[in-house]
């Protein structure tokens, strides 16, 4: 036997995890209705919060400017678009502009025993501010009806007004305005805000994404605790973030109309002077026009010297843009060509740096500054940036050299005028100063009305396609969704309840987990006997209850002790159990007595010289027993004590030794066991429990059965063990295990039904399942619902 596995097989059964988890039903009901109670106070305790959404649809939507007006457009690459848009609608300066769109200054609540309910936008009463410092009280006041007025409490101060009536808190001086009668059972509250408290609010929670990919439609959304402030803050962000998108974009149009603003400021005053001057000059001196060369003349020097001015504006742009690039301006957008002066690859080299600087701008969201891709982008910056420049000196000398032609044409004009009359060349030099100044003014007016149109016909990129409006249905907690998580968590919990019960569990309860452990064979199963047993077992249950299922297991353990060992006419009968409270004491008084009745002699021998108590069940108070026997102090006849059972003798543990294991070993044993053999049919040895001490292990070798007791409830899973271990140690195979006190416990039931093949041993086959369909005569006491387990 020793080496060899000789388990049962078995198999797993389904139907026992339903049946182990309807047995504490009251397991599951219980955190069942644990968890929807959480469930209740979570939903009734948590602020709803809700969420509102809208949709921006973004495009280019480029103005058609003139070719004498270019404005630099901000191109932006469709896949960066909502992306960089997005740190842009979130940015703080949007948040704070759009916080003055909202009723912020006060805020009301309805004050409740639970929660406080913000009650915007609605309000129950109006609060008029009088005076407001820039500190003031800003926690929050409550304010309870009265029949004529109102109680006003904060802080330690309470003091009962009239509406109307002025009332000053720290900083800040205010009435309130009854709309109509107010219940004096509700309790408000109101509170002064500072508007930095709102920014955290307006920009929480706020988000933007493509509703599809590769789609130029983005979904924008805000929660809150009030819907109504939700929908309305993300419309004023829209409002604002569209009013800015449309500033930005006009931003160009408005440098240029500003430039020419500066240049005809200087210019008004020069037209108006020149012609009062040309004016006076006719009137006084009677001279209307000039001769037809000096009007040719003047033609001419007119254009060369408009050409010249036109230059000078020219070079002041392009000086603007050039310090612009030196101060490392990543927001140009100055870019108007007059009369196509300016080359077009500058505005080229402009449009690829406005291109970058916001490809960059969508990067910064997302990398650090010291990352690849923002530093690949700085580089070509950096290259666009030295050839804006080059080029912009390119043109400053190429205008410059144009001015040096046109002023040597002047010099040859104003030399053929030599030859004119003194009055005439005065004449002249104020009406060429006239038409200069009317000219350049002129050219400036209508590029200036030309960048007006443009402005005004710039859209932003962005438009609403519909605004928010408040959703009532909370995003947060979810009823639905939480009542069936505490629905799952609840059942789950039960029936982890009722596992973790069973993984925490050490003890035996039924044959199958002894199987699963144990090679020895099962020799039958002892039940449970639901009356209580007195503690020194005084009862004899198989001859006070002969008909109970108690005694019909105790009888089906007697017959199959018959096929054991049957060659022999008489059987030493080991009885033990790993510690004490097994009932091995119990079951061999109960085997013998069912023996007896069967009119088989059977002797019991008390061998547990420790602690013994077999002889207070029989009332036998001799001292005389197999310790005085073995230690020669007895003989046989004067240790054997006669029960009240006919059949049934008894030899008691006798006094306790000092060397009980020594004493165990004495050859006057096995003398006595040969002459009981020649009296008794069957002698049965109550030992002592070997997983504790080894005064029971000399008795293994002169017995013909080795029964191990293990009890239901009590014994350990370590004690199916040790049948093995004794068979592997002394090679024996002549070991069975009885599972004493026995009641169905599905809690603690294993998994498993037992397939028996030809190489099981086992020998149990009477009334084990648990159903007697009425034939005992068992009063059998069901155990009560509320009992969560019993031993």
């Amino acid at each position: 036997m020793a080496g060899t596995d000789k388990r049962v097989k078995q198999e797993i059964n389904y139907a026992k995890f339903f049946n182990i988890i309807l047995s504490r039903w009251y397991w599951v009901t219980l955190t069942l209705l644990l968890s929807l109670g959480a469930a209740y106070a979570y939903l009734w305790y948590t602020p709803k919060i809700y969420s509102t959404s809208a949709f921006l649809k973004f495009e280019e939507k480029q103005p058609n400017l003139s070719n004498s007006v270019s404005l630099a457009p901000l191109t932006r690459t469709y896949t960066n678009k909502i992306l960089s848009e997005s740190w842009t609608f979130k940015s703080r300066k949007v948040i704070q502009e759009a916080v003055s769109l909202i009723d912020w200054q006060v805020s009301y609540f309805l004050k409740g025993k639970i929660r406080i309910t913000d009650l915007y936008p609605n309000k129950p009463f109006t609060v008029h501010i009088l005076k407001q410092d820039s500190s003031f009280y800003n926690q929050a006041i409550d304010i309870t009806p009265l029949e004529k007025g109102f109680r006003l409490e904060y802080a330690n101060h309470k003091k009962d007004y009239a509406f109307g009536s002025p009332i000053n808190i720290p900083g800040i001086s205010f009435y309130i305005e009854a709309k109509d009668k107010l219940s004096t059972v509700a309790t408000y509250q109101i509170k002064f805000n500072y508007p930095s408290e709102f920014y955290g609010r307006m920009g929480a929670n706020l988000n933007i994404s493509e509703t599809a990919k590769y789609s130029n439609i983005a979904s924008v959304s805000k929660t809150d605790e009030n819907p109504y402030f939700a929908a309305d803050a993300l419309n004023a962000i829209i409002k604002v973030y569209l009013s800015q998108d449309l500033q930005n974009k006009s931003q160009s149009a408005k440098q240029i109309i500003e430039f020419i603003d500066t240049q005809l400021d200087q210019l008004s005053s020069s037209v108006r002077l020149s012609g009062e001057k040309l004016q006076n000059f006719k009137q006084s001196n009677n001279f209307l026009d000039l001769s037809s060369s000096a009007s040719t003349a003047l033609a001419e020097v007119t254009k060369l010297e408009t050409a010249m001015r036109t230059a000078d504006i020219q070079l002041l742009q392009l000086e603007q843009l050039q310090k612009q690039f030196l101060k490392n301006n990543q927001t140009i957008s100055l870019n108007f060509n007059l009369d196509g002066t300016v080359d077009p690859m500058l505005s080229n080299l402009l449009n690829q740096w406005n291109t970058l600087v916001q490809e960059r701008i969508s990067l910064v969201g997302t990398y650090k500054e010291n990352a690849k891709p923002i530093i690949d982008i700085d580089s070509k910056l950096d290259i666009i940036r030295s050839a804006a420049e080059e080029n912009i000196k390119s043109s400053i000398n190429r205008i410059k050299q144009f001015k040096n032609f046109n002023q040597a044409e002047l010099n040859k004009a104003y030399t053929s005028l030599q030859s004119m009359p003194s009055q005439e060349r005065q004449l002249f030099g104020l009406q060429r100063d006239y038409n200069i100044n009317d000219k350049i003014y002129s050219f400036l007016s209508e590029k200036k009305l030309e960048a007006q149109i443009s402005k005004a016909s710039i859209m932003p990129d962005a438009s609403s396609i519909d605004p928010a409006i408040p959703n009532f249905a909370p995003v947060s907690p979810v009823a639905n969704a939480v009542w069936r998580f505490a629905f799952v968590i609840g059942i789950l919990s039960g029936v982890g309840l009722i596992f973790l019960a069973r993984a925490l569990n050490p003890y035996i309860y039924d044959k199958e987990t002894i199987e699963s452990i144990s090679n020895t064979p099962i020799i039958g199963i002892i039940r449970h006997f639901p009356v209580k047993v007195d503690e020194n077992n005084t009862q004899i249950l198989t001859a006070l209850k002969p008909k109970s299922v108690f005694a019909e297991s105790v009888r089906s353990v007697r017959t199959n002790l018959s096929f054991i060992a049957s060659e022999k006419s008489s059987k030493v009968i080991f009885v033990s159990s790993e510690i004490a409270g097994e009932g091995k004491s119990f079951v061999t008084i109960n085997l013998a007595s069912s023996l007896a009745l069967i009119d088989k002699k059977v002797i019991i021998i008390a061998a547990d010289l420790r602690r013994s108590k077999v002889h207070h069940t029989f009332d036998i108070k001799s001292k005389a027993g197999l310790s005085t026997y073995l230690a020669h102090k007895n003989n046989l006849d004067d240790i054997i004590h006669h029960t009240q059972q006919e059949n049934m003798d008894l030899i008691v543990a006798g006094q306790n030794p000092p060397n009980p294991s020594e004493l165990m070993y004495s050859p006057r044993l096995l003398e006595m066991i040969e002459e009981l053999k020649k009296r008794y049919d069957y002698i049965l040895f109550d030992t002592a429990p070997i997983g504790l001490v080894s005064d029971a292990l000399p008795l293994i070798q002169y017995s013909d059965i080795n029964l191990f007791v293990i009890r239901t409830g009590v014994s350990k899973l370590s004690a199916a063990e040790i049948p093995d271990r004794i068979n592997n140690e002394h090679e024996l195979k002549n070991t069975y295990i009885i599972l004493n006190d026995y009641r169905p416990e599905v809690l603690y039931s294993t998994y498993y039904n037992t397939k028996y093949n030809d190489n099981y041993a086992g020998y149990y086959y009477a009334n084990n399942t648990g159903y007697d369909y009425g034939y005992y005569t068992d009063e059998m006491k069901k155990k009560s619902w509320w009992k969560f387990w019993d031993k």
